[in-house]
Parts: C-alpha cells; sequence; structure tokens
C-alpha cells in the first residue's frame, strides 16, 4: 500500500480542500439560480406595466376610433378629432407592435425561468455527487484505519 493514502491527514487534507472547492461551485451556481430568478422577476413586472400603462389605453382608443370611423361621425362628442382610416391603420400597427414587444418580453421571463430552474436542477445533482464523494472518501479513510489497527494487533489476534 501507498504510505502517503494511508496517512489519516493527508487524506482529511484532501477531503477538506474538496469540500471548500465544491462548497465554491455550488455558491456560484446558487448565485446564478438567484440572479435569473430576480431578472424574470424584474422581466415580469415590466412586461405587467407595460401592459396595464401603454398598450391597453392603446387598445382602447383604437376600439373608441375605430367605432367613430365606421360610424363616420361627422362630429365627436367627446371633443376628439375623427381619425382617418390610414391614421386608424397606423395606431392598429403601433399597438400590434407593442403588443409584439410584450409577447417578446413574456418570452425572455419564461427563458430566465427555465434556465434558473436548470441551474437549481443541476446544483441539486451536484450536491448529490459531492455528499457521495464525501461519503465514499471518509469510508476509504475508516478502512485504513481499520487495516493499520488490525497490522498493529498481529495476525493472531484476528
Amino acid at each position: 500500500m501507498n504510505p502517503e493514502t494511508n496517512d489519516p491527514s493527508k487524506i482529511t487534507e484532501n477531503i477538506l480542500s474538496a469540500v471548500r472547492s465544491q462548497k465554491r461551485k455550488g455558491r456560484v451556481m446558487v448565485v446564478a439560480a438567484l440572479l435569473l430568478g430576480i431578472l424574470a422577476i424584474v422581466a415580469s413586472i415590466v412586461m405587467a406595466w407595460a401592459n396595464v400603462a401603454l398598450i391597453m389605453p392603446m387598445d382602447r382608443l383604437l376600439v373608441e376610433d375605430y367605432q367613430s370611423v365606421t360610424l363616420k361621425a361627422k362630429t365627436n362628442p367627446e371633443g376628439k378629432e375623427i381619425l382617418s382610416p390610414e391614421q386608424l391603420n397606423l395606431r392598429h400597427a403601433q399597438v400590434t407592435a407593442a403588443q409584439g414587444t410584450s409577447i417578446i418580453l413574456a418570452d425572455v421571463s419564461v427563458a430566465l425561468l427555465a434556465v434558473g430552474t436548470l441551474v437549481i436542477l443541476l446544483l441539486v445533482n451536484f450536491n448529490r455527487r459531492v455528499t457521495l464523494r464525501q461519503i465514499n472518501e471518509s469510508l476509504a479513510q475508516i478502512s485504513n484505519q481499520i487495516t493499520d489497527l488490525q497490522q498493529r494487533q498481529g495476525p493472531g489476534l484476528k
């Protein structure tokens, strides 16, 4: 047997350095998952604000103006000018573009959540491997210690 592998202090030192390395990697993965989750939450809040503050008023105006153009009314009781069909088409294109942007933000938010979930799953798998490695190293150390004790006691005392 190799004397370096039987030295309990060397084995303990190797185990501790591996544990420290695994802890650093685990912390990096936790921070990455946390940042992705926060980005997804912020993207969802921005998307909700954009829908409420920007897109919904444009939709409401589009419906109101569409009704006024189709009725071909000469005056508007609310004091607004009646839009021409070209202006109405432009406003329709603006609303469609705003809704497209909102959909892109929703897609980005879902993608961030998916990546964050993947990082968390990798972290769980990573921690499971680290735990199994630590158990394996500890069992090897215990086995070496038992072997050393048996050799010290002599062959006749087994």
